[in-house]
């Protein structure tokens, strides 16, 4: 996506000059509006009544069918068929890869959105295109209705995640990649697909495009100390040639503004809305009560 001759390419969590707080210096879209991740707090949110549950198509693959999964350098990243798409949105959205963000041994949190202040151990990303007005990821990348991202919050992994992490000894450094049998990607997901926080934001990563129709599941799912310290571990961010050895962790962007966002829910639950509840005879007087739905 970007010229060599930039000397933030390749861009990096670390180090200072390309470091993810200085990213907007080469990257503009990085310092805008509607930028992603974002702290999803209890005042922000809408209940939508429009909101259906997702609907997630041909995600179970079969073992015979062959993916890539590479260390990109910035993350650890499953290439997708596009016989796998997303519907119940606006459009179809063909899915193209996933990945995952983490923290390190030291810092066991490295979610990238938050919910009520709460960070989680990681957080898997579902990227999907825009396949009913573009004809692949790279061309629907910088349009604002380009992708849709299913983001999974991970508490402690699954053991569908552990089939991913089997291979990760063979691809220690950057642009190493294996492949890999296909498995049922359904079941990185929580279980739950009809309760989920949705809003418009942006790439989490330069160059930042604020083309993203995220959906960011209620509920987590799980993983274990021994296979989240395997994935903080064991990759390198740095090529195998590199004879400075960079390691891969803490690959997470920083919650960014609201932007006067709003972000709506699919579920009443745990929502305060707000009842009037009387008035005087002097005049209008609103007495507001907040009720929490459960």
């Amino acid at each position: 996506w970007v010229a060599s001759s930039n000397p933030c390419s390749p861009w990096l969590y670390t180090t200072t000059l390309c470091e993810r707080d200085y990213w907007s210096n080469k990257y503009p879209y990085c310092g805008g509006s509607f930028q992603s991740p974002i702290h999803i707090t209890s005042d922000l949110l809408r209940f939508s009544p429009t909101l259906r549950p997702i609907e997630v198509r041909n995600y179970k693959l079969s073992s015979t069918e062959q993916l890539t999964l590479r260390n990109d350098g910035h993350s650890l990243k499953l290439s997708l068929p596009p016989t796998m798409y997303v519907a119940g949105l606006p459009n179809q959205f063909t899915a193209a890869q996933l990945h995952f963000h983490w923290g390190s041994s030291n810092w066991p949190t490295g979610s990238e959105h938050l919910v009520d202040s709460k960070k989680f151990a990681a957080e898997l990303h579902i990227v999907h295109y825009n396949s009913d007005k573009y004809p692949d990821i790279n061309t629907a990348i910088d349009k604002s209705d380009g992708l849709a991202v299913l983001g999974v919050l991970i508490k402690r992994l699954s053991s569908k995640v552990n089939q991913i992490l089997l291979h990760i000894c063979y691809f220690v450094f950057s642009d190493f990649e294996v492949r890999v049998p296909g498995f049922n990607v359904r079941e990185l997901l929580p279980a739950r697909l009809d309760e989920y926080y949705r809003y418009d934001g942006s790439l989490t990563t330069p160059p930042c495009f604020p083309s993203v129709l995220w959906t960011v599941f209620r509920n987590h799912v799980t993983i274990s100390r021994q296979q989240y310290l395997a994935l903080v571990t064991s990759l390198h961010a740095s090529s195998a040639q590199n004879q400075e050895v960079a390691p891969l962790n803490n690959n997470f962007r920083k919650p960014q503004p609201i932007d006067s966002r709003v972000v709506l829910v699919s579920f009443k639950e745990g929502l305060l809305v707000p009842i009037l509840v009387s008035c005087s005879i002097l005049g209008v007087v609103l007495i507001v009560k907040f009720f929490k739905f459960t």
